[in-house]
């Protein structure tokens, strides 16, 4: 059986082709290059499928196969056909843009934050790569032999595979994370239990006297009063990218994620909170998402003011 980390690797790189396709300036170069990996392995197509196969489902009757259209097209159109299909599958949404850019810490302890809707990247000198998802605030401490990363709110990814001789340390209310090299995110929001999620590596969570080592594949939920381990949801790193992927959320918990990203209020009606979505969202443009959704589901956006916004029944 292939490996949960495995897996996340292939759906990560099938992320990453949907997204290059899209945007490539070089059509031609991409597209050879999507087929080879896509010929690399079993486990690459069906990545492929999985993220194909999202894309159908939010467009429906537009959402036709794209890698039928290769196959059956004419070289020189199928790959323009495949490039202007990149739209359907990222549910109508614009360009994905990252707001930060590379960054060295200018001074110890110095803090840092991103705004509503902002993704930012941060590199320090030691070669620790982290990124800030929207609303985000942490600090900073380093030394010669450890880096401690106070995480305020927010959710972070924290990328230590390329610090060599010193230890990562994440501080949150209650309990700290220990990583050597590894590749791992912590998501502190009020009202909702810690959720820390390993990518590649392993980490060690400590609370009190207990600790919990965390391998790569698992993710662990941490409330008051439990802890909770299970195997990490694919997709779940989008957010990196500025996407959000789902496979069948429940309405009501994809407007609370989206509502992370926009300015103002986003509700759901309970008449319709348990609806299913499933597609892949660019959350930088959380009001084209909106509009998308009233297409593809029996809803509407009700408005009361520009920033207070309901999905209500559509009838």
């Amino acid at each position: 059986m292939t490996a949960p980390s495995e897996q996340q690797q292939s759906l990560n790189e099938a992320l990453n082709w949907l997204i290059e396709l899209r945007e490539a300036q070089d059509g031609d170069l991409h597209y050879h290059n999507w087929q080879t990996w896509l010929a690399l392995s079993s486990q690459n197509r069906q990545a492929w499928q999985r993220v194909e196969r999202l894309g159908q489902r939010l467009s429906g009757a537009q959402g036709q196969s794209v890698l039928h259209a290769v196959r059956t097209a004419p070289a020189p159109t199928s790959r323009r056909a495949f490039i202007g299909k990149m739209c359907v599958l990222l549910g109508g949404a614009g360009t994905i843009a990252y707001s930060g850019q590379q960054l060295v810490w200018p001074e110890l302890g110095a803090g840092y934050h991103t705004s509503t809707g902002e993704l930012r990247n941060l590199a320090l000198a030691n070669h620790l790569q982290l990124t800030l998802n929207t609303s985000t605030a942490l600090d900073v401490q380093a030394d010669v032999q450890r880096t401690q990363i106070d995480l305020l709110k927010g959710e972070i990814m924290v990328d230590s595979r390329h610090v060599v001789s010193e230890s990562t340390q994440i501080h949150l209310p209650q309990m700290s994370i220990w990583a050597g090299q590894a590749r791992f995110s912590v998501r502190a929001l009020a009202g909702e239990p810690q959720r820390i999620s390993v990518y590649q590596g392993q980490i060690s969570l400590n609370r009190g006297s207990e600790e919990h080592p965390l391998a790569a594949g698992q993710q662990l939920l941490v409330s008051a009063s439990d802890v909770h381990r299970q195997p990490l949801p694919l997709a779940s790193d989008a957010w990196t990218r500025g996407l959000l992927i789902t496979d069948g959320m429940p309405l009501a918990l994809f407007a609370r994620e989206l509502d992370r990203y926009r300015s103002g209020r986003l509700h759901c009606d309970p008449q319709v909170a348990a609806l299913r979505v499933s597609g892949a969202f660019d959350v930088k443009h959380p009001e084209q998402v909106l509009a998308t959704l009233s297409q593809v589901l029996p809803v509407k956006v009700q408005y009361r003011t520009r920033y207070w916004a309901t999905l209500v029944p559509a009838v």
